[in-house]
C-alpha cells in the first residue's frame, strides 16, 4: 500500500501543500519547530514537548461532516453520502472515503481552559514572584486566548455552511450495517496529514480484512484512545495563534504576538473506506441531523465559491427542505 518510507508530497496548490505520513500518527517533534509547535511551547522560551498523559484530553462523542450548498442538497435528495472524489494515500493509489471531523462538547472545552487557566496562573506566579494579582490576572488572560481556540473548537466552518452531525458510535453502526455486511468495522491509524497551517490525524474505519489497510496499525495511538464505546482525542495544538510572556528591560512584563504569529493546529478525522463497488455510505437523514453553520472569514472565497451568509443559507435550506416533504 504505502510506499514511502516518511511522507510525501500529495499535492501543492494555491492553498499550499498537502504532505502524509502514512501509518503513524506524528507528533509536533517529528514535524520539527517552525509553525509546528505544542500548546506547551507558547509560554516562553523554555521549549518542552509534553508527555502523553499531560495533553488536554476530549471525549469523542460526535462526528462532523462539513459540505457546501450543492453538497447538501444532493446528500438530501440521494438520501446517500457519496465522496465524490478520491484521496491519494500512496503513490499510484487512491482511495474513497467519506469523511467526518471531530465536535468537541462545550463542557469538555470548558474543562481544559479552566486546566490551563491554573497551570498558567501558577507559572506565572512563578516566574513575576512578588507581582500584583491584577497583572498576573491580565496577563494570563492574554496568553490564555491561544489555547482551545483553533478551527478545531469553533461552531464555524472552514468548508461550507450545511453541517450534518451524528455520534460517532451511531455512524459506526450504520457503516457496520451497510458497508460491513453486518461485520464490525476495524479502526486503524492512517496516518498524518499536514498542511500550511494545520495538522489532521487520520483514522481509517473500514470492513475487516481490506488488504490495503494491512500495514496501518490499529488503534490506539497517541493521539486517539478507545476503550469500548468511549473514544478520547488528546491534541498538542489547540491554538492557531502564538503569544508568548516577555520581560522588558525595565522588569515590566507583557504578552506580545511572535512573529509569525500563527502555529498549526491539530484536528482529527475519521476516514470511512467506501469500496469502488459500492461507493455509498446510507445514513438515515432527519432534520436533527443538519444544521446551518458560518463559513470561517478566511475560507469563504475558496474554490467553488459557495460561500453563503448565514441568513442565506438559512433560506436556502428551507427552500430545499421544501422539495422533500418527508423531512418536514
Amino acid at each position: 500500500m504505502f510506499t514511502s518510507a516518511k511522507w510525501q508530497r500529495i499535492k501543492s496548490g494555491f492553498r499550499g501543500p498537502e504532505d502524509f505520513y502514512p501509518l503513524k500518527h506524528v507528533s509536533h517533534r517529528e514535524w520539527g519547530r517552525g509553525f509546528t509547535l505544542p500548546d506547551s511551547c507558547v509560554l516562553g522560551t523554555n521549549i518542552e514537548f509534553p508527555k502523553v498523559g499531560e495533553r488536554p484530553q476530549f471525549s469523542i462523542t460526535n462526528l462532523i461532516h462539513v459540505t457546501d450548498s450543492n453538497g447538501v442538497q444532493g446528500i438530501l435528495a440521494d438520501q446517500c453520502l457519496k465522496k465524490a472524489n478520491l484521496k491519494q494515500i500512496g503513490e499510484d493509489l487512491k482511495v474513497q472515503f467519506s469523511w467526518w471531523g471531530v465536535q468537541v462538547s462545550q463542557e469538555d472545552m470548558e474543562k481544559a481552559r479552566g486546566a490551563k487557566r491554573e497551570a498558567v496562573t501558577k507559572q506565572l506566579n512563578q516566574t513575576m514572584e512578588g507581582a500584583p494579582a491584577r497583572d498576573v490576572g491580565s496577563l494570563r488572560d492574554s496568553l490564555l486566548e491561544q489555547f482551545v481556540s483553533s478551527p478545531a473548537f469553533l461552531k464555524v466552518s472552514n468548508y461550507g455552511n450545511f453541517k450534518f452531525t451524528y455520534k460517532l458510535n451511531d455512524l459506526i453502526g450504520e457503516y457496520e450495517k451497510s458497508v460491513c455486511k453486518g461485520n464490525y468495522p476495524e479502526f486503524r491509524v492512517l496516518g498524518t496529514f499536514k498542511y500550511n497551517i494545520e495538522i489532521m490525524h487520520t483514522v481509517v474505519v473500514h470492513p475487516p480484512g481490506v488488504e490495503i489497510f494491512g500495514q496501518c496499525p490499529p488503534l490506539p495511538s497517541e493521539v486517539i484512545t478507545r476503550e469500548g464505546a468511549e473514544w478520547k482525542w488528546r491534541p498538542e495544538s489547540t491554538g492557531s495563534e502564538m503569544r508568548v510572556l516577555i520581560q522588558g528591560g525595565d522588569g515590566s512584563w507583557r504578552v506580545s504576538d511572535c512573529d509569525p504569529d500563527c502555529r498549526r493546529w491539530d484536528f482529527v478525522s475519521f476516514a470511512f473506506y467506501l469500496p469502488d463497488e459500492n461507493p455509498e455510505f446510507p445514513l438515515p437523514l432527519e432534520l436533527r441531523h443538519v444544521s446551518v453553520c458560518e463559513m470561517e472569514r478566511s475560507q469563504r472565497y475558496r474554490p467553488p465559491y459557495t460561500h453563503m451568509s448565514r441568513g442565506e443559507a438559512e433560506e436556502f435550506y428551507l427552500s430545499v427542505l421544501k422539495g422533500y416533504e418527508r423531512f418536514c
